[in-house]
């Protein structure tokens, strides 16, 4: 199926299609509705290994004619915006920029699972929560930034910053709305991610005065030089 679907987001329209009970969003109207460059994003993701885009024929609002449009899934679609540093693009910029990071996934995966154009029965089974898993989290951040830093090494940061329990990979109850269980182990909810890897990252400034504790984060000797946050359990 390649209708075309409106969704409300913002005042305007995310504007999508369905390929086998998965959402991929038209990705030039989005990223010109968050002010940023399609030709500059559209040359990044065709340079990442974990990008899923997929070009479909189709006649878009306002056009007269179909054309060949890029069109990529959701995951896709928040990985990329995690790699904008939100303080590097314009004031009316970042806000939308943060409005889709923090909400586009959930809207989406609402609309998808309970929209009236859809059987929620049927597509809550196959479309599911979106999810990374720490593992793509920490693939991403290598692609992006060129350092390779190991699994434990995140989640530990994440335990810093109030997010996990000590030991595996468990988040706090006051936390688990940006996790997901997916019956065997913890992910990241898909929308959540950007939020996380930059709390990450300020775990990793808050330690360059300590050059000597950085490296130990995964032992847990860091803990004795900063605290967890809000003393959460």
């Amino acid at each position: 199926m390649n209708d075309l679907v409106h969704i409300p987001f913002r005042g305007r329209e995310v504007l999508a299609v369905e390929d086998h009970g998965k959402p991929f969003i038209v990705l030039k109207p989005a990223l010109e509705h968050i002010g940023l460059d399609y030709k500059s994003q559209h040359e990044k993701l065709r340079r990442k290994s974990w990008a899923c885009m997929v070009l479909r024929t189709m006649q878009l609002p306002g056009d007269s004619q179909r054309r060949e449009h890029a069109t990529v899934d959701v995951r896709t679609f928040l990985m990329l915006l995690a790699t904008i540093d939100e303080n590097r693009v314009s004031p009316e910029a970042k806000n939308v920029l943060v409005a889709y990071q923090n909400e586009i996934a959930d809207v989406i995966e609402k609309y998808f699972t309970q929209g009236y154009a859809f059987n929620p029965r049927k597509r809550a089974a196959a479309i599911g929560p979106m999810t990374v898993t720490f593992d793509d989290a920490m693939a991403l951040y290598f692609q992006d930034h060129g350092i390779d830093y190991a699994t434990g090494f995140f989640t530990q940061g994440l335990r810093l910053a109030g997010y996990l329990r000590q030991g595996g990979c468990v988040p706090r109850k006051k936390k688990r709305k940006f996790f997901f269980f997916n019956g065997t182990s913890w992910e990241i909810r898909s929308w959540a991610l950007p939020l996380l890897l930059g709390e990450f990252e300020e775990v990793l400034r808050t330690f360059q005065p300590y050059p000597w504790a950085q490296p130990r984060l995964d032992d847990g000797l860091a803990e004795r030089v900063l605290p967890m946050k809000r003393g959460e359990s």
